[in-house]
């Protein structure tokens, strides 16, 4: 039975802002400690679970291509077959600080996919792969990539080997960059000159790896089972723990929110008439003293 002593406004209204912001329904009703427990605790528990899993455990999609590759080097012809998250239902209840997933989703289904054209000038770290002729070295620095004449792109890298050599590349030739939108802060780039043909015995020089990505452009973002798979490698059980902490916080901001609809459980009301009260108490005194 609602408790006639709580004024709840408008309950739809309060339930439908219990869901964007936790507790800011209470928050609405004049229900101030009870809308502080509930963001500190609901939201807390969120973030936590972002950071344990490097801000990644919350995805509404998990996408593939219907054919072998990569899918962030999918092309516009390319089929995308997309399923979606279970977990992102618990987390959705979470309110805003889940709904960049939807956005993210709307994004990702429009991005055309990987990038063979550039224009302007991009700087970022280097993770992977040089190869100068049939010998290819894993490596690590700095790229500079700039548009350059007839759509081909200058790159400029410095960086060293595994084995702490320095390695310094300059050259022009065709790129291949990763889509822009996908769930990774990594995103997967080939520049390659001569096609990798050497011509006139000039060696064909091609940097294969990754860059950073833009954090708008991953954060929330759908992803393939290879990224989730990298994600378990690095982070092992504490991506599963990170997983579960989001999905109670969307679980118990449920609870917040039908409290801010129809109020506490167990209200004004619920509890016995005074007069079976009385007649419960002089019976039991009635028996105690027979006995």
């Amino acid at each position: 039975m609602r408790d006639p002593r709580i004024n709840l406004r408008s309950r739809e209204l309060a339930a439908f802002l219990a869901f964007l912001i936790p507790g800011c329904g209470h928050f609405y009703q004049g229900r101030r400690l009870k809308a502080g427990i509930y963001f500190s605790g609901i939201v807390c528990l969120f973030f936590a679970g972002m950071i344990l899993g490097d801000w990644q455990p919350v995805y509404s999609q998990v996408a593939s291509l219907t054919k072998p590759g990569s899918l962030q080097m999918r092309s516009s012809d390319d089929q995308v077959r997309t399923n979606f998250s279970i977990g992102y239902a618990a987390q959705v209840l979470v309110g805003l600080p889940a709904l960049p997933s939807l956005l993210q989703q709307s994004r990702f289904s429009s991005d055309p996919g990987s990038v063979k054209a550039f224009d302007g000038e991009l700087q970022s770290d280097f993770v992977g792969a040089f190869r100068q002729g049939n010998v290819f070295r894993p490596v690590s620095g700095n790229i500079t990539l700039s548009s350059g004449q007839g759509g081909m792109v200058n790159c400029s890298f410095e960086g060293v080997t595994s084995d702490g050599q320095p390695v310094e590349a300059g050259f022009s030739g065709g790129i291949k960059l990763g889509q822009k939108v996908y769930g990774s802060p990594r995103r997967e780039v080939v520049v390659s000159s001569l096609d990798g043909i050497p011509v006139d015995g000039i060696e064909a020089l091609e940097l294969r790896g990754s860059i950073s990505r833009s954090f708008s452009d991953w954060y929330q973002a759908p992803r393939d089972s290879a990224e989730l798979d990298r994600l378990h490698g690095k982070l092992s059980r504490q991506f599963e723990i990170a997983c579960v902490f989001t999905w109670i916080a969307g679980l118990l901001n449920l609870m917040a929110i039908w409290d801010a609809f129809d109020g506490p459980a167990y209200g004004y009301g619920d509890e016995k008439p005074e007069e079976e009260d009385e007649a419960g108490s002089s019976e039991s005194k009635s028996k105690t003293s027979e006995g």
